[in-house]
C-alpha cells in the first residue's frame, strides 16, 4: 500500500475511536508521567496538531488505555509517515506502542482484524526503509514480534488462559515486626527508612496471574506521628468512590482496619483495586496494601495476600 492509502485507511478503520474524545489524552499522558492526575479533555487545548504531538506525546502514550490509543493511531500514523525529521520522537514513540509485551489491560489485542491489518501495513511500509529510515529495524522488530504471522512473542489465547490459570507460589516474607506472603515472581525493594517521613517501607512488584502487574508494600509509622484512624482517613483520599473503614482480624494486632475499593489507574477508563489494612503492632501502625486490577483471579490472589499478614512484634 502507498503512504497515502496507508493514511486513508487508518482514518477509515479507526474512524469510529476518532470521533469519540479519548478517556485520557496525550497531554493527560503527559501528565501522569509527572505523577499527577491527569486533566480532562479540552477540545482547544487537546487539537492533534504537530506541535501537540511533539510536546505531549513522546512521554504521553506510554500510558494511554486501550481506546485512547486507538483513538490516536490514525493521527500519528499519518504524522509519522509525513515527517520523516520526527524532531520529538513521535513516530519513535509510536513504534514503541506497536511492540510487545502488551500490557493490562490489553492494548494490542484490542484491535479488529481490519486495524491489524493497516498497523501491519504501516510497519511493512517503515520495515522496507524507505518511509522513516532510522526506525526501519524497529518497525522490522515489531512485526516479527507481533503482527506477522506466528510472531514470536504474541501469545495465543490458549496460552493466555494457560498462565492466568497456573498455580501462584508463595514465599513468606519477614519484616521487622510483621510477616505477609508474597508471590514469587515479585520482586522486593527491599527494606528501607525513610527519616524525613517517620516510616520504615518495603515494596514488592511484579505480574500476578500471569498477565497483571501488581504492587505490594508495607509502611511501618509511630502511632505518635499518625493514628490509626488519621491514617485510614487520610488513605480514603486514594480512593476513586467514598469508601468506609471494617474492623478486622489480624494476627498479633490489638486493633486492624481494611479499605478497599477502586483507585485511579494511569486512565480514567482503566481504575485499578486498592485493598489496604492498618494494623497497630505496639507503638508503631503497619499499613499493608495490594494495588491490583479488577478480575476474578486476580481478586482471590490479593485476598490471599491479605490474609496472610500477621503481626509478630
Amino acid at each position: 500500500m502507498s503512504t497515502a492509502a496507508i493514511v486513508s485507511r487508518a482514518f477509515e478503520v479507526f474512524r469510529r475511536e476518532v470521533a469519540v474524545p479519548p478517556p485520557l489524552t496525550l497531554r493527560g499522558g503527559n501528565t501522569v508521567d509527572a505523577y499527577a492526575l491527569p486533566p480532562p479533555f479540552d477540545s482547544a487545548v487537546d487539537e492533534p496538531t504537530d506541535a501537540y504531538f511533539e510536546g505531549f506525546a513522546f512521554w504521553g502514550l506510554a500510558y494511554l488505555d486501550a481506546r485512547s490509543w486507538r483513538h490516536y493511531l490514525p493521527r500519528l500514523i499519518e504524522y509519522a509517515l509525513r515527517r520523516q525529521d520526527d524532531p520529538a520522537m513521535v513516530a519513535e514513540a509510536l513504534i514503541r506502542s506497536l511492540r510487545p509485551p502488551d500490557r493490562y489491560p490489553p492494548r494490542l489485542a484490542t484491535l479488529t482484524a481490519d486495524q491489524e491489518d493497516v498497523v501491519r501495513s504501516f510497519l511493512e511500509l517503515v520495515a522496507l526503509g524507505g518511509a522513516i529510515p532510522h526506525l526501519q529495524t524497529d518497525a522490522q522488530q515489531a512485526l516479527e514480534e507481533w503482527w506477522l504471522p506466528n510472531a514470536r512473542s504474541r501469545p495465543t489465547a490458549d496460552e493466555t488462559a494457560a498462565l492466568r490459570a497456573a498455580p501462584v507460589a508463595h514465599r513468606l516474607v519477614a519484616g521487622d515486626v510483621y510477616r505477609v506472603s508474597i508471590p514469587e515472581t515479585f520482586v522486593g525493594s527491599g527494606a528501607r527508612s525513610i527519616r524525613q517521613e517517620s516510616r520504615r517501607v518495603q515494596t514488592w512488584g511484579g505480574y500476578l496471574c500471569g498477565d497483571a502487574h501488581t504492587v505490594v508494600a508495607v509502611n511501618v509509622t509511630p502511632l505518635d506521628a499518625r493514628s490509626l484512624v488519621e491514617s485510614v482517613r487520610a488513605r480514603t483520599a486514594l480512593f476513586r468512590d467514598i469508601v468506609s473503614s471494617r474492623p478486622i482480624v489480624v494476627a498479633g494486632s490489638p486493633r486492624a482496619e481494611q479499605l478497599d475499593g477502586l483507585t485511579h489507574g494511569d486512565s480514567p477508563a482503566e481504575p485499578q483495586t486498592l485493598a489496604i489494612i492498618f494494623a497497630e503492632a505496639g507503638n508503631e501502625l503497619v499499613t499493608l496494601s495490594v494495588r491490583s486490577w479488577p478480575r476474578g483471579d486476580l481478586d482471590q490472589e490479593a485476598q490471599r495476600i491479605l490474609a496472610s499478614f500477621e503481626i509478630v512484634a
